[in-house]
């Protein structure tokens, strides 16, 4: 008799159960009906990841009842780059919980990404459920201001668009500006041409750009993405010369930003930014090294030891503390000046 009476299979290799799969999710989230998971999280959910989306499936009904997927992306920080791997899409029929279905798919992301992936990240309420799998709160987000930003309330000279709407040239200037500033500047995730090409078709963000007097784009700030980041401002760009006066254009409005941008706020509080585990320990170990300039030096990760020698003291602290060392809130004094506070844009979340 067949104890687990479930399939384990893939998007890539069922690409049918996709529809099925986003009803599940949808109606797992509370979805409105005028809202689409698939494109709030496109890239989560585009066919180029339909191999890194995970399920079970009945083998009574043949009807999806959980699901979890895998997003593998590179952060990078000071021209060092580190794999990492964000998760989301997580749900599960509610009659077939407590059947260890989310334990079991959330042990075969960890393991089948650990390889590649330095760690993951994934965002959720939930604490003590993920802790069970050495998932910690790590990293500090910011919110510079209270007020909603309306169109009648709007910063001067922006107006306001979508990925979609852009002419050619102006989304060349937008991914520009992304990667000649974002991906200097912050601890933030790399953007290739492939998940441009799905960003550009997320219409359920809204997107505001400024042009200098020749009509060259040259400010830009994302606001809203479906359910999740409703009156939120979660994306900002611009060349480096305008940095300081965009953020202060933008203080009084509800706008997220990496612990480390805290003296551009009036608003001193510092919330989490996800909850963060770690995986392959040679690639952490290569990375601290690099943004380090070596003076940081994993030794080893012994169950939820980590060993690590920083300047010229050695520490030996568990994963949690770790992890909150590095990415904060409130990172520890010594490591303030390698700004690690991740700055996942919402574009990118899942």
């Amino acid at each position: 008799m067949n104890t687990f009476p479930f399939t384990l299979t893939t998007l890539s290799e069922n690409p049918e159960y996709f529809e099925e799969v986003i009803a599940l999710i949808e109606k797992e989230f509370h979805y409105d009906s005028n809202m689409s998971y698939a494109k709030d999280f496109a890239l989560l959910m585009d066919p180029l990841n339909f191999e890194n989306c995970y399920l079970y499936v009945d083998q009574t009904t043949n009807h999806v009842v959980s699901h979890l997927a895998v997003c593998e992306r590179v952060m990078i920080k000071n021209n060092s780059s580190i794999k990492v791997a964000f998760i989301g899409g997580i749900a599960t029929v509610k009659e077939y919980r407590g059947r260890d279905l989310f334990k079991n798919l959330m042990n075969h992301a960890i393991l089948s990404h650990s390889k590649e992936c330095a760690f993951f990240i994934l965002w959720s309420e939930i604490t003590g459920l993920y802790e069970k799998f050495s998932f910690y709160l790590s990293g500090g987000l910011i919110e510079t201001g209270h007020s909603v930003l309306s169109s009648n309330d709007r910063p001067i000279g922006f107006s306001k668009t979508t990925f979609k709407e852009l002419p050619s040239k102006d989304f060349d200037d937008l991914k520009k500006i992304y990667q000649q500033f974002n991906e200097k500047y912050f601890f933030t995730v790399v953007r290739e041409e492939k998940e441009w090409s799905i960003i550009r078709d997320m219409t359920s963000i809204d997107l505001y750009i400024k042009k200098n007097a020749d009509g060259i784009l040259e400010q830009y700030f994302c606001i809203n993405k479906g359910r999740d980041l409703s009156n939120i401002i979660h994306e900002v760009g611009c060349h480096p010369d305008h940095y300081l006066g965009l953020m202060k254009s933008l203080q009084k409005y509800r706008t997220w930003l990496p612990e480390s941008e805290l003296s551009l706020s009036g608003n001193k509080d510092v919330f989490y930014t996800a909850f963060m585990r770690l995986g392959n320990f040679e690639q952490l170990q290569m990375f601290l090294k690099s943004i380090s300039n070596e003076e940081m030096e994993l030794y080893s990760m012994t169950g939820d030891l980590i060993s690590f020698r920083f300047a010229e003291n050695e520490y030996q602290v568990s994963q949690k503390d770790f992890l909150q060392f590095l990415f904060g809130p409130k990172p520890i004094k010594e490591f303030e000046k390698f700004l690690l506070s991740p700055y996942i844009p919402g574009t990118d979340s899942i």
